[in-house]
């Protein structure tokens, strides 16, 4: 639970109290939940919590449940807390808090019409920001058309610079590096990704090399391969035969 504390608590008549009783209402401040509620068993765990002492827990609760005539809220008599069940119910708790809920839109709606004129006067939101009320705002905030030098006050490199270099750069020989550059342009584009130097080179990176073009025949493939073997004479056919029933004819005597 976040409860906003404001800073002219140090001009009201509370900061004049002695300190426990100052450290008692920062703690109801912080403890309370949307309603105002604060829950404590008894002043013993406000004691415990505050860490004071029993008496001055006891002293503190009864002057923030008393009437104030040094408070400049004049609503329930200056008193700060009520008793209730379970605990105590801070009295000004809805006053204050619809004051941060006006607060919070003021400043929304400050923060919109800001983003609206820089829209209107072709300021992009990327390169413009707008600031809180109370920020300090040095020149480099607002020089939005200046480019940033470098240390030795050389200018940014330009992306055609850029990307010379990089078709001139060997590792990449092979590679048409604007049309990756293209393509890289059109995914980031369709991703809503910055499409940044570092992203570019990884790009380049697992791009594929173009092979030079292989030919599809060659004039003289056909001396890697040996020649076809010849056809065989009648003479040698007949030849294999004879062999054939030879040795058909001893191995059948063989075996009887």
């Amino acid at each position: 639970m976040y409860n906003k504390l404001f800073s002219k608590i140090v001009d009201s008549s509370i900061w004049l109290e002695p300190t426990p009783t100052r450290i008692v209402w920062l703690m109801f401040i912080a403890v309370m939940n949307e309603d105002g509620f604060v829950q404590f068993a008894s002043v013993a765990n406000v004691a415990h919590r505050a860490r004071i002492t029993d008496e001055e827990a006891e002293q503190a609760i009864k002057i923030l449940e008393s009437p104030d005539p040094n408070s400049a809220d004049e609503d329930n008599d200056g008193r700060r807390i009520e008793k209730v069940p379970g605990g105590w119910m801070i009295l000004n708790a809805h006053k204050y808090r619809d004051l941060v809920t006006r607060e919070m839109v003021r400043e929304q709606t400050r923060i919109r019409v800001a983003r609206k004129r820089l829209k209107d006067k072709g300021v992009t939101l990327c390169n413009a920001t707008v600031t809180p009320r109370n920020a300090k705002v040095t020149p480099s905030d607002t020089d939005t058309d200046t480019k940033k030098e470098g240390a030795n006050g050389s200018r940014p490199q330009s992306v055609e610079d850029w990307l010379k270099e990089l078709e001139a750069d060997k590792t990449y020989q092979g590679i048409d590096v604007r049309r990756e550059y293209g393509k890289m342009l059109n995914w980031c584009k369709l991703r809503s990704k910055k499409p940044t130097q570092r992203r570019f080179i990884n790009w380049l990176n697992n791009a594929e090399k173009t092979l030079p073009a292989q030919h599809a025949a060659r004039s003289d493939y056909k001396r890697n391969y040996a020649p076809p073997a010849r056809e065989p004479t009648q003479e040698e056919i007949a030849n294999a035969r004879r062999i054939a029933h030879e040795e058909t004819a001893r191995f059948k005597e063989q075996f009887k």
